[in-house]
């Protein structure tokens, strides 16, 4: 186990005997196992030593949280590195849709990695978005608003390295909802989201340009009501802009930095729904680099270059439509900040809201981003 071991609900680093310990029977039947002194030396996980109980013998492998009480994967422990990142953005950016083919996508890649789910809720949830979204072909359903959901708990085996143990790397994801990410606060209820953005590696503010009023006066009317998750009409920058403030003012005041600070926290600034762009006179022109196929995982690294060229391709048609605000929110705030263009379907719904074959273009990019900031791959 290492030292960089987070509790996934409250972000506090967590250590062996920082866990509490259950043996659970067949028939459901619980109870605490202590951890012995040969455990704590030899940095394991207990065996239940009880008699009479079917699982004498065994490691348990059910553990609680000592912080927060939440129920944990035993493997939490032991993982090279934890990785976390918070999709936030307007209700209808599309983070749902964006999460569940990017994972799909990372499962399914060139890279010589295996992600596993950690916990059943992460099984359960992940399979019901991707036969929605690759079997059924429809548009996955947004978070609800004023619901906390659980975080993905993803291990990555990192293949690339041949031996009797090949690094591993704990990955978690949340999504809270669109209405719940326009108004971050500081009451109770959003407490656990503003736990996630405050702990997290890399932020990934979603933008979605269809709600920009130029972009809806050119774009065809049967594309614009497809791809619109939602029927709210507002003002996009003033969302995001207000977003980004008070994003960066609850992180502000919970790590005591100062006004005129620029805060560490990587923002991954992601323009969804390029598919739709693509139909509109004012979108990107087909040479633009945005519209080719993502190099990153081919050449299994991140290539600066490319990234770069899509960051200043995205600011620049921002620039065309009178829409600076934003990014300038962003990088007033921030850092560390890049921005990428994504599609989730490849192209957009038909009017009934069905997609053709899924065909993902770009989605991979700010995760490898976060993954040549974390040294898991090289910058090329």
């Amino acid at each position: 186990m290492t030292s960089e071991a987070r509790c996934p609900y409250c972000l506090r680093k967590i250590k062996l005997g920082g866990l509490k310990f259950y043996c659970v029977t067949d028939d459901e039947r619980r109870h605490n196992v202590s951890l012995s002194i040969m455990d704590r030396l030899k940095k394991r996980l207990p065996v239940c030593k009880r008699n009479f109980c079917k699982n004498r013998g065994l490691t348990v492998h059910e553990a609680e949280c000592n912080h927060c009480g939440e129920k944990l994967p035993t493997q939490i422990l032991f993982h090279d590195k934890f990785l976390s990142f918070c999709a936030i953005g307007v209700a209808g950016a599309g983070k749902s849709s964006y999460l569940t083919t990017m994972i799909h996508e990372l499962k399914y890649s060139s890279l010589p990695w295996v992600i596993q789910p950690m916990d059943v809720e992460t099984t359960e949830l992940t399979q019901q978005k991707e036969q929605n979204l690759y079997e059924a072909r429809r548009c996955p359903s947004g978070t609800k608003a004023g619901e906390s959901p659980k975080p993905q708990l993803w291990t990555i085996l990192d293949n690339s390295e041949k031996g009797e143990r090949i690094p591993t790397y704990a990955l978690t994801i949340y999504d809270g909802a669109g209405e719940d990410c326009e108004h971050i606060g500081y009451t109770a209820k959003d407490a656990s989201i503003s736990r996630y953005i405050a702990g997290s590696n890399m932020l990934l503010i979603m933008f979605d340009p269809l709600l920009l009023s130029s972009v809806r006066g050119e774009i065809m009317p049967e594309i614009l009501n497809a791809s619109m998750a939602t029927e709210r009409q507002t003002s996009a920058p003033a969302n995001m802009v207000s977003m980004v403030n008070s994003l960066a003012n609850y992180i502000r005041q919970n790590s005591n930095i100062k006004p005129g600070k620029r805060i560490d926290a990587r923002a991954a600034i992601v323009l969804t729904k390029l598919d739709a762009l693509r139909e509109m006179p004012g979108g990107f022109g087909s040479s633009s680099t945005i519209l080719k196929e993502s190099p990153h995982a081919k050449m299994r690294g991140f290539v600066k270059s490319d990234s770069e060229m899509v960051d200043l391709e995205i600011r620049d048609w921002l620039s065309s439509q009178g829409e600076t605000a934003f990014l300038d929110a962003v990088d007033a705030n921030f850092k560390n900040v890049r921005v990428f263009g994504v599609s989730s379907f490849g192209n957009p719904p038909d009017r009934n809201k069905n997609l053709a074959k899924v065909r993902p273009h770009r989605v991979l990019d700010p995760i490898m981003w976060l993954l040549a900031e974390e040294d898991i791959i090289p910058t090329l």
